[in-house]
């Protein structure tokens, strides 16, 4: 656009010396050699001025896009890194709520967890990130006409141990040799460190007026509209039932229809869905 109204420009400029020249005196031959050098000259300054301009515009041109190309470059590496951040996240995030625990896979030593109570009980912690889930649906389970008893959640290494023991000795008390009654009460209580109860994932969970009819956690819970609720709605909050029936020789677990373990919405789904267990689902996903 430039270059079009510099050569506009010169035209008008040409034009107005000719017109002069015609109305000026012919006769003065020298006058109009010098005029024609001296339009030569502009002649020559404004092709080199052009051939300047255009150079300018050139270069101009030619850094602007190299200038686009390394921050198109930048841009995409950015956003290549900032994916790639967000799928590790996201891979971190599912990791703990997936996380494996049994005779196989002890926790260790040194494991700790951030607990909050749960609404409406004086001593049920539950892991942090995972205790809204839980709420919503003891809240939900209510609604619905079927109310819920939370029994317990987390539960600490050294809780887990006297858990351990009392029922190892209830084995003992019956006439089974130490050894095997431990191996007999690990089927019923798992050893400390092994628990999900020491992760903070787990709730033991049963009608709201079960200890009215019973003294201890039985499958019989099975039979009851919370037991069935729960099996149809866990899912939608990231709950399974951990240790199903006919899963004992993988899990390694009784059955256990009071067993709810969080493990997020994606993988409760599938699991539910494929009624396999925690150790198959990991397995699949290894």
């Amino acid at each position: 656009m430039r270059k079009k109204l510099f050569a506009v420009t010169l035209s008008l400029a040409l034009c107005t010396g000719l017109l002069a020249g015609c109305m000026s005196d012919s006769s003065s031959s020298s006058s109009s050699s010098s005029s024609m050098q001296s339009s030569s000259t502009m002649m020559d300054d404004v092709e080199s001025g052009m051939s300047k301009v255009e150079s300018d515009i050139q270069s101009g041109m030619s850094d602007m896009m190299d200038g686009s190309s390394s921050t198109s470059h930048s841009s995409s590496s950015e956003m290549s890194t900032s994916k790639a951040a967000a799928a590790a996240a996201a891979l971190e995030d599912s990791a703990w709520a997936t996380r494996l625990v049994n005779e196989a896979n002890p926790l260790p030593e040194d494991f700790s967890i951030k607990t909050v109570m749960i609404e409406g009980y004086e001593n049920r912690p539950f892991d942090a990130r995972a205790a809204d889930a839980l709420e919503e649906m003891l809240a939900d389970a209510e609604t619905a006409g079927c109310k819920l008893y939370l029994v317990s959640a987390y539960r600490s290494v050294e809780r887990q141990r006297n858990l351990f023991a009392r029922k190892t000795q209830s084995f003992v008390n019956e006439g089974f040799p130490q050894e095997e009654a431990e191996k007999q009460a690990a089927q019923w209580v798992a050893r400390p460190g092994t628990s999900e109860h020491n992760l903070g994932l787990a709730a033991d969970i049963v009608s709201a007026n079960w200890y009215s009819n019973h003294d201890d956690l039985t499958a019989d819970f099975e039979n009851t509209p919370e037991f069935e609720w729960l099996q149809a709605h866990c899912a939608e909050y990231g709950f399974i039932l951990r240790y199903p029936k006919g899963k004992e020789s993988v899990t390694g677990i009784t059955y256990e229809p009071w067993h709810y373990r969080y493990v997020g919405k994606d993988a409760a789904a599938q699991i539910m869905a494929e009624g396999i267990t925690l150790e198959e689902y990991t397995q699949q996903n290894a």
